[in-house]
């Protein structure tokens, strides 16, 4: 199927004017002329006019809250950007342990009312792969994972380039003890992941790898939360790392990963965080954060799908190369030397040249 998304944002409006200009006249002979519009279908400035020309109407389904302060909110933010452009918006929180709303929240969005609905992460597959089929004409994209079907753009991450970066880091860091004063030049490190599956194993191998660029002799202690929302588990995981002698843990949990950092400041000891800059949460402990840029992603997708050119059925891959992921030191100059922070950077160039080839889980 082929789908022109200027000529279907603009079909769509048509239809729109005709419906809202229909309404008006019938609402004028009722109650004397006086109509209303309600904050809903109003752009970012409040005018219903607003933004109604050129930027789509864009909704996102959550497969679980909003509030991890990394993954999920990353692709807000990438939404208020949207809005602010004058797209009309809409976020749909759930349940993180109920896929059934999450099915009922994408259906919700595919009748034709938003010119693009956008979903994310492998949770989220099965079910995209199962309903986009049954709304032919609506576009989607899927971010975090691929989904095969005409009417869906994908986007995905190296995040295992990412997270080897992150490994880098946390192997200069154990074995530098007089740079990094809470560390105990103990040879450990620890890697909390959320749960058990391809995206995240992704994350382990990248950050295995580059531990063993550094040092392969250190110790790389690794647990699963079990899910992406468990906070207190994930601080007793991280921990337990802790009490073994691990002097950096990575987290890769999403809000449960908050818990890991929390940790790190409990036993005054170092962490890196994940998905948005999470620096700033344990000042002091929170070394660095391992980014995709997901909201940027979504960004561009949208601007792609409004110009004509986003590719449907194709997928779009972010990584070292196009900035699709990093290591963020922001903010962190006074607890991660420049001279640590040019050595990572000298292995992103490496794997950017391909004379480092990191591993992948897929």
């Amino acid at each position: 199927m082929n789908i022109n998304p200027k000529e279907h944002i603009m079909n769509k409006r048509i239809l729109g004017g005709l419906t809202v200009a229909t309404m008006a006249l019938l609402l004028a002979g009722c109650s004397g002329g006086t109509t209303a519009t309600t904050p809903s279908e109003t752009g970012a400035t409040g005018d219903a006019t607003a933004g109604a020309s050129t930027a789509p109407s864009v909704a996102f389904v959550v497969n679980g809250p909003l509030g991890d302060q990394g993954f999920f909110d990353d692709a807000a933010r990438g939404m208020a950007v949207m809005e602010a452009a004058g797209s009309k918006t809409q976020n749909l929180q759930a349940d993180a342990e109920n896929p059934a709303q999450w099915k009922t929240n994408l259906e919700s969005v595919s009748t034709g009312d938003w010119d693009m609905v956008i979903t994310g992460t492998s949770q989220m597959t099965d079910i995209l792969t199962e309903t986009a089929p049954k709304y032919p004409e609506q576009s989607y994209i899927v971010f975090d994972t691929v989904v095969a079907q005409p009417n869906v753009a994908s986007i995905v991450y190296r995040q295992n380039e990412g997270a080897f970066l992150a490994g880098v880091l946390a192997a200069l860091v154990t074995t530098n003890s007089d740079e990094f004063p809470l560390a105990s030049g103990s040879k450990k490190v620890g890697f909390v992941g959320g749960m058990d599956i391809p995206v995240i194993n992704d994350f382990a191998v990248g950050f295995r790898s580059g531990v063993e660029s550094v040092d392969p002799s250190i110790e790389i202690l690794i647990s699963y939360v079990g899910d992406f929302v468990d906070a207190n588990r994930g601080f007793d995981q991280a921990k337990a790392m802790y009490d073994q002698g691990a002097d950096v843990v990575f987290q890769v949990a999403g809000g449960a990963g908050l818990g890991v950092l929390r940790a790190s400041e409990e036993v005054n000891g170092y962490s890196i965080g994940v998905d948005s800059n999470q620096n700033a949460l344990h000042p002091g402990h929170v070394l660095a954060s391992m980014l995709k840029n997901i909201g940027a992603s979504l960004e561009s997708a949208v601007n792609a799908y409004a110009d004509g050119t986003l590719e449907f059925g194709k997928t779009t891959e972010y990584g070292l190369s196009n900035n699709g992921v990093s290591l963020d030191f922001a903010d962190n100059e006074k607890i991660v030397p420049q001279a640590i922070q040019d050595m990572v950077q000298s292995y992103v160039q490496k794997v950017i040249d391909g004379e480092i080839k990191v591993p992948t889980a897929f």
